[in-house]
Formats: structure tokens, C-alpha cells, sequence
């Protein structure tokens, strides 16, 4: 599929300004067929998507076709992103039969929800990863079965029954337990604990893995698989390095047909959770988006040592500045070296000075903190203060809400559970996590009216609208904190952070610290063939991936002198510079 110029310069015009894709970037919006999208660090993969839904979008709706399109994404960035440009480009949003939101969201949406409709007559759900109220229930369906039984033994048989764990048994394509707290004794009350854990699901009382359980059940009818995929002909996962494999398994099992295309996109070398599988990667089946709009080849180089699959491209006028090993010998000299580094390049290159991206200490292990400043431990104050706003945001958010739904029927605490349970509730996070980092703008506002909207609707109850008080005690709230700086959360005296933390953003500089046990330091001379025979991790590996990708201008690494042999000298020169404390 193919869009004439017109289109592009007006999506480039809403979405990169004076900027333009590049090649790469329009090969992926023009491609249409079933792949994976492996996409590199800065290479615009977000915007490019956004892109590319909108122009199909509007090509579908230009030549009137019902083909649906659907859009599963880890989190919202990218719905609001999508959500901003549809808006801007004359389509008001998106609407049957397309669909755009989270993984949980779609299977609960066109699963759950019509399983339970069907099978139990309602789809009231809870979900609560605590269930406290899970063994209450337990005990008296055991009370019912064995009254002559002790107390304290229904008690402890309930305990076991809240320990064991339904699934999905695809051989038999029915739902079965499994003994998952090891008691000898479970096969005796194994069809209780059955029974008593899927009487409880059938009222509403979920856990988030529930989802897919009852998806497969509800997908074992083949109608309804056959379902969405006539419903759905362009199917787009973004960040699936993220997504529960479980989910993108599920997937794949109802849209990997001929008729129609489905696309998996992220970048599998920023899977950094660990226990968390790397994802399987069919090599015939992977375009790459690797022309990064980050970096120059400075840092390209180092990283396709380090990760050589990735192979980043960059850009002729991209430039960055090579890497620098700097070596230290007592752990407290590090910060303020990295300090007299910046402010040297500061001098050198105007561009870096002018950029406003932040500068970060990277740690592997958070308690490597107060080594590096002293007397400073890790996630100070601000972070506790903009907790505490952030709870008293969500906390009137939710309270408002309660207040315009509630009836005579219902209780205020059932409504605040079933606001605090609502499969959209990580959506309500994100904004309000996004009002303190970048304060109450009116777009900002927009989606929290259109948020909270859309749950008075669910409960027959009129929308609000952008002039409600609501936004105003919001507003009263952010303005009465002195922990955001002037654009977002101010970091110039709290400036070390986990690797973790730090995925997804974009860097002016950063040095990365490793002590101890840390890994990272093996996989650096291990990739330069400094060192053999060893093993590692594939998540570390990763983490050091990720660490050096944040950065637009400069990276620097810590390391001791004394592992700084002659033949860590003559392999790592080419691409690092060797810095000591008092220079090279």
C-alpha cells in the first residue's frame, strides 16, 4: 500500500513539524503484510506507527471499506500519540470496527466479557491481584460441604484451595487446577478446590492471567475466532518485548491467516525484566527499523559490538562523542569526574550545551547509591512528595467519580472498588503521572475528561465537561507542590537511577556505574574479546544495551584502574576513549 505525497507531507507536518521520514521509516508505513518490526533505539518507531495508522485510517474511510484495524499497545504513549494525530488530521477518533488500547483491554473487550454474558448471564468484573475476600468465600463453601469439619481444618483446606491455580488445559479445551502449593493431600479435595475456584471466577472475582484463561475457553468455540478475524484485517502490536507471551501466543493463534496482517513491533533487546523470556524472533519474518535519529555513529559502533543483531544505522549528520572509560580509584571521585566531563564538552560543542535532554548515573543495583554520592541514598524526598501528590490526584479522581454514579443502591466503598478494579485504571495512572511530570496543559485535561467520561457513561450518568471544578482542585493540588521544575520533575540534585528506570527515554548524556558482583563490566570485555568462557544473562546483556541507547551526545563508563590492563587499552581504543581522573 502506497500514500501519495499529499498524505505524507500532511502527517509530517502534524507529527514532525519541518521534519520528514526518512526511508526506512516510510518502507515500514508502506508495508502491509505479516511481519515483525524490530525496531532500533531512537528510530522513531512511535511516531512511524502513529504514522502509519492514521494514513490507513483515512484510506480506509476515503474509499468507504468496513475492514477493521486493531491496535494493542503496552501502554498509552501510543494511544495518545495516535489518539493527538487522528484529531489533528480530521478523523475524531477511533471508533467500530477499529480498536486501539491494551492487550488486557482487547481480550477482556471481545472475550471475557462475551463469555461471561453467555456462559454466567452478566459481565460485572472485578480484578484484584490481593483477593482478600477470596478465602472468606472459600470457607464457607466449604462450611456448606463440610459441616461437621473443624473449624481450623475448612480454614487451612481454604488456605490451599486460595494457593492452587486455575489454567487453561488446551488438550482437553476446559479449565483444570493445578497444586501449586505442593500439598500432599490436594488430590483428596481436588474437585472442591476446582469447583470452589471456578465458582468464585464465575462471579466476577479475576486476576489479571484470568484474562487469558477465559479467552482461550471462549476461544475454543472456533466461530469466534473466525469472528475477529473477519472483524479485524490489520492487526498492530506495538512494544511486544513487553507484552506477556502468553497474550502474543493468543494472538497469533487467531490472526496469523492469509487474510489477515499482522505486525509484532518492538525492539527484543530491551526485554530487561528478569524471569521475563526473551521473545522468539523468526529471522525471515523481521523487518528492521534500524536507522536511529538519536546518535551518531560514535555510539552505533560501541552498540553493535555489544548487541551486533541489532546492526544500528545512523544518519551522516549525526554526530555524537565517543565513548569514554573513565577510570577511577576511590568510588567518590566518580560523580564529580563525570561532572568536570560534561562541562568540558559543554565548552566544546554549543549543540551539546543547547540540548535539553537530561544527564543521568546509571546502577545496575540501586545501593550503589550512596558510593557514588555520599550521604545520599536512593529515591530521596521528592520521590516520596510526588507519591503522596500522586495518590491524592488518584484519590480525588476516583472520589468525583464515585460521587457522580452512586445511587441509593449502592454503596460509596463498592463503587470506589469497582473505579479501583476498572480494566482502565492503569490509563487513570499514566495521565496523572503525566500531570506531574509536565503539569495541567488543556491536552492533558482533554484526556482526563474523556477518560472520566467514558466511565460515567458506563453507568448511564452525563459527561462532564473541560470548565468542571474538577480541574481546578487539580490544578490547586500541582500548584500548592514545589517538586516540578519548570519542565517536569526537577533531577539536578536526584540524578541516579536504576537502568530499569530510565527504558524508554532519551538522554543528553549518562554514566553508567558497576560494582562489585555486577555484571556488566564481564560483558563489556566479554563483547571486545577480553574475556572468554564466560556467562551471563541475556537480561544484563540487555541492561547494558539499554544504557548506552539512552544517550543523544556522550556516554561514560566507570571502571577501576587497575582492571584497565593493556589489553583492555589496545582492544577498547578504538571505539572508547581511556580517560583518567586528571585526564587521559
Amino acid at each position: 500500500m502506497q500514500f501519495d505525497d499529499v498524505e505524507y507531507e500532511l502527517i509530517e507536518k502534524i507529527l514532525l513539524g519541518d521534519g520528514r521520514f526518512n526511508s526506512l521509516q516510510r518502507e515500514f508505513i508502506e508495508l502491509f503484510e505479516t511481519k515483525t518490526i524490530v525496531a532500533g533505539p531512537g528510530a522513531g518507531k512511535t511516531t512511524a506507527l502513529a504514522a502509519k495508522i492514521v494514513l490507513l485510517l483515512r484510506y480506509l474511510k476515503k474509499i468507504g471499506s468496513k475492514e477493521g484495524v486493531c491496535i494493542i499497545t503496552y501502554t498509552n504513549v501510543a494511544i495518545n500519540e495516535i489518539h493527538t494525530t487522528l484529531q489533528k488530521a480530521g478523523i475524531a477518533s477511533i471508533s467500530h470496527p477499529h480498536f486501539i488500547g491494551t492487550l488486557h483491554e482487547f481480550f477482556n473487550r471481545y472475550c471475557v466479557l462475551p463469555f461471561f454474558k453467555k456462559e454466567y448471564n452478566h459481565n460485572t468484573l472485578f480484578f484484584d491481584e490481593e483477593s482478600s475476600n477470596d478465602l472468606e468465600f472459600y470457607k464457607k463453601f466449604l462450611m456448606r460441604r463440610y459441616s461437621f469439619m473443624q473449624d481450623g481444618a475448612r480454614a487451612f483446606i481454604a488456605e490451599k484451595i486460595q494457593e492452587s491455580t486455575l489454567f487453561f488445559d488446551s488438550s482437553r479445551g476446559c479449565i483444570d487446577i493445578e497444586n501449586t502449593s505442593g500439598w500432599d493431600k490436594f488430590e483428596r479435595y481436588r474437585a472442591d478446590a476446582l469447583q470452589a475456584k471456578h465458582s468464585r471466577k464465575k462471579q466476577g472475582f479475576l486476576q489479571y492471567d484470568d484474562t487469558f484463561m477465559f479467552s482461550n475457553l471462549f476461544l475454543t468455540n472456533s466461530h469466534y475466532s473466525e469472528m475477529l478475524r473477519n472483524r479485524f484485517k490489520y492487526i498492530f502490536i506495538d512494544e511486544f518485548q513487553d507484552t506477556t507471551p502468553i497474550g502474543i501466543e493468543l494472538l497469533r493463534r487467531i490472526f496469523d491467516s492469509e487474510n489477515n496482517i499482522l505486525q509484532i513491533i518492538g525492539d527484543p533487546y530491551q526485554t530487561i525484566m528478569y524471569g521475563q523470556p526473551m521473545p522468539e524472533i523468526v529471522e525471515n519474518q523481521v523487518f528492521k527499523l534500524n536507522l536511529t535519529n538519536r546518535f551518531g555513529k560514535e555510539i552505533s559502533k560501541p552498540l553493535n559490538i555489544i548487541m551486533p543483531t541489532v546492526d544500528i544505522q545512523t544518519p551522516e549528520d549525526k554526530v555524537s562523542f565517543a565513548p569514554i572509560i573513565l577510570l577511577y580509584e576511590e568510588e567518590n571521585q566518580i560523580y564529580t569526574a563525570y561532572k568536570r566531563i560534561i562541562k568540558e564538552y559543554e565548552l566544546q560543542s554549543q549543540t551539546f550545551k543547547d540540548n535539553k535532554k537530561s544527564d543521568k548515573v546509571l546502577v545496575w543495583n540501586k545501593r550503589w547509591t550512596p558510593r557514588i554520592k555520599p550521604g545520599i541514598t536512593y529515591g530521596n524526598k521528592r520521590s516520596k512528595e510526588l507519591e503522596t501528590i500522586s495518590v491524592q490526584l488518584k484519590r480525588l479522581v476516583i472520589e468525583f467519580v464515585c460521587k457522580k454514579i452512586r445511587n441509593d443502591d449502592e454503596s460509596f466503598s463498592e463503587l470506589k472498588k469497582w473505579v479501583k478494579n476498572h480494566e482502565r485504571i492503569m490509563e487513570l495512572n499514566k495521565l496523572l503521572l503525566d500531570f506531574l511530570k509536565l503539569g495541567i496543559a488543556d491536552e492533558r485535561k482533554q484526556r482526563l475528561k474523556v477518560f472520566i467520561n467514558d466511565l460515567l457513561q458506563e453507568k448511564g450518568v452525563a459527561r462532564i465537561n473541560i470548565t468542571n471544578s474538577i480541574f481546578r482542585e487539580i490544578d490547586n493540588i500541582l500548584n500548592c507542590s514545589d517538586s516540578r521544575g519548570v519542565n517536569g520533575i526537577e533531577l539536578t540534585e536526584d540524578d541516579v537511577f536504576t537502568i530499569h528506570s530510565v527504558k524508554g527515554e532519551t538522554l543528553r548524556s549518562a554514566l553508567l556505574v558497576n560494582f562489585d558482583d555486577g555484571p556488566l563490566t564481564d560483558i563489556l570485555f566479554h563483547r571486545y574479546g577480553i574475556l572468554s568462557d564466560i556467562s551471563y544473562q541475556y537480561t544484563d546483556h540487555n541492561l547494558l544495551y539499554v544504557a548506552i541507547s539512552r544517550v543523544t551526545h556522550l556516554f561514560v563508563y566507570a571502571l577501576h584502574k587497575d582492571l584497565c590492563t593493556e589489553e583492555v587499552r589496545d582492544k577498547m581504543k578504538v571505539d572508547w576513549i581511556i580517560k583518567g581522573l586528571q585526564g587521559s
